[in-house]
């Protein structure tokens, strides 16, 4: 599968599953997607992340029914250490070229943007002019989606409470439930 020659020891896209039916897909076909991870799939499928202060970027080509997301903490990686895709400007940049080497058409790509609360009370209502990381998690992710040019159809980030996100990688669709 061209998926597996992509995967990177620092930060591997599982493979796909092979699709199920039935009422047992919905419990079978969905993938948890945890911080720091990038996942693409070839197949219908639902992705799950309960997000903070973390992004979740998902992106899909609906004529393909092919897509994938990542999940990052931080927004750039800071040329310390091991690039992974726990920031935002290495994990953007890895789901993008594994949609496109996948068969994703560059040119249908949309996106969805989760994530980016402030959860807790004591770091709300800062003035001291220091942004807030879910604000910057945010912010890189559309910098990034911007400059590759990928439309952003849609975004859920800011809240003070953290959230439960549903995507399905074939048409884009996502339920979010507060928590």
């Amino acid at each position: 599968m061209k998926l597996a020659s992509y995967s990177k020891p620092e930060f591997p896209v599982p493979p796909n599953p092979p699709p199920a039916a039935g009422a047992a897909a919905a419990r079978v076909n969905s993938y948890f997607l945890h911080a720091g991870q990038v996942y693409v799939s070839l197949h219908p499928q639902s992705i799950v992340f309960i997000l903070g202060s973390c992004v979740a970027v998902c992106i899909w080509d609906a004529l393909n029914g092919i897509g994938g997301a990542t999940h990052f903490l931080l927004p750039e990686w800071d040329g310390r250490g091991v690039a992974s895709p726990r920031y935002g400007s290495v994990a953007i940049p890895t789901l993008l070229r594994a949609l496109v080497e996948a068969g994703a058409r560059r040119e249908m790509l949309r996106a969805r943007l989760f994530g980016g609360g402030c959860l807790f009370e004591a770091m709300r209502g800062n003035d001291s002019g220091s942004e807030r990381l879910g604000d910057r998690n945010a912010e890189i992710a559309l910098e990034i989606l911007a400059k590759e040019r990928i439309p952003v159809v849609s975004t859920e980030v800011g809240t003070v409470r953290g959230r439960r996100v549903v995507f399905q990688t074939n048409t884009g669709e996502s339920h979010v439930s507060s928590l």
